[in-house]
């Protein structure tokens, strides 16, 4: 008597490793069903930020406003400017300027810290730096906040151009998922790399219009100030909530091109050396 047992066949197509349209469905297919997880690492690293903290994520609104309004104070005081002008300006640069430092700095580990995981069960690993971004957008939002608190306290109105404020968020953040990705993988092969950014992007801040306004610098160095790509993104979030003006066509497009290119090239990078990940940990 035989007996005949079902069996499920899975077929692995191996063009999917391969081809960069496997690489994307694959990797949608599964963040779908993986969301939540990607959710609770999400809010297990915004829970572990504020652990046993008595006021837990309002430090998410408290520290961002407090080191704002300090900066604000000092550097109005240094420019003779009034608090009320200065500060918006400054807000409104910094809070965005914060989120790029964060995102490339803590997604450029994201994948190290995640070694305990890829190396015990089978995740996508395209969801750690998805998770590493929208730990910081949550932070972002959170900020947000505080911002307009104050925006409100310092007797800011409410304008059209802030309607355009998400599509700004999203921009920036597909940038930023393009960056993680590439420097998440870089950091796996040269470990240095996540000093060496801090010391970048501490030397990109003030080549980038955040304490102070392109006004106060010489043509030559607005000029030269053009080659740094995240001028034109703080450019945007300076507009919108500084300002109170839409974005032009020619505003919008250097953002939206750089955005576009670095997602390209993240997912490029990261498709080819997927496979190589759990070897390089």
């Amino acid at each position: 008597m035989s007996k005949k047992s079902n069996q499920v066949i899975v077929e692995f197509d191996a063009s999917e490793k391969t081809t960069l349209i496997g690489f994307l469905s694959r990797n949608i297919y599964e963040l779908i069903i993986y969301r939540y997880a990607l959710y609770n690492f999400i809010n297990t690293n915004l829970s572990s930020r504020y652990r046993r903290s008595t006021i837990g994520f309002f430090w998410s609104l408290l520290n961002p406003l407090f080191t704002m309004v300090i900066m604000a104070i000092v550097f109005s005081s240094l420019y003779n400017l009034p608090f009320t002008q200065f500060s918006l300006y400054l807000f409104s640069g910094l809070l965005p300027w914060n989120l790029i430092t964060t995102s490339l700095i803590n997604g450029s580990v994201s994948l190290i810290t995640a070694e305990a995981y890829l190396k015990k069960v089978y995740i996508p690993k395209i969801l750690f730096p998805l998770t590493s971004l929208g730990v910081e957008i949550t932070n972002f939002l959170f900020s947000l906040i505080s911002l307009f608190l104050l925006s409100i306290f310092l007797g800011a109105g409410f304008s059209i151009s802030l309607l355009f404020l998400p599509l700004a968020l999203l921009i920036l953040s597909l940038y930023l998922f393009g960056l993680t990705l590439l420097i998440s993988i870089v950091t796996i092969y040269f470990r240095d790399l996540t000093h060496i950014l801090q010391i970048m992007l501490l030397g990109l801040f003030y080549f980038t219009p955040v304490l102070y306004q392109v006004d106060m610098l010489s043509d030559n160095l607005r000029e030269m100030i053009k080659f740094n790509p995240f001028y034109y993104f703080i450019n945007i979030f300076h507009l919108i909530i500084y300002e109170s003006k839409i974005p032009s066509i020619n505003e919008w497009l250097p953002c939206i091109v750089f955005a576009i290119i670095s997602a390209f090239l993240g997912i490029i990078v990261f498709q080819k050396k997927e496979s190589d990940i759990i070897y390089r940990l």
